[in-house]
């Protein structure tokens, strides 16, 4: 499938469009077939690094103050 990815913080130079593997559906999960999606401020705030204690500093900018797993595909804002 494709996707686009958040490969670092950043500018939206830093949103790839790769091919990556489809999920596999674990048990109490679905999966989903995207046919349209959004960016809402969220995934926009956590490209820039906007959620950082730090200035916009890599190792804690996310929700939870740790770095986050990247390459991600961010958002949640999907309909399929």
């Amino acid at each position: 499938m494709r996707a686009v990815q958040l490969v670092g913080h950043g500018g939206p130079e830093m949103l790839e469009l790769r091919e990556v593997a489809v999920p596999e559906v674990r048990r109490g999960e679905v999966l989903v077939r995207v046919a349209a999606a959004a960016v809402n401020n969220t995934d926009i705030n956590t490209r820039i690094g906007w959620y950082s204690k730090g200035d916009n500093d890599a190792a804690d900018a996310s929700w939870t103050g740790t770095a986050l797993p990247l390459p991600l595909i961010q958002g949640a804002d999907v309909c399929g």
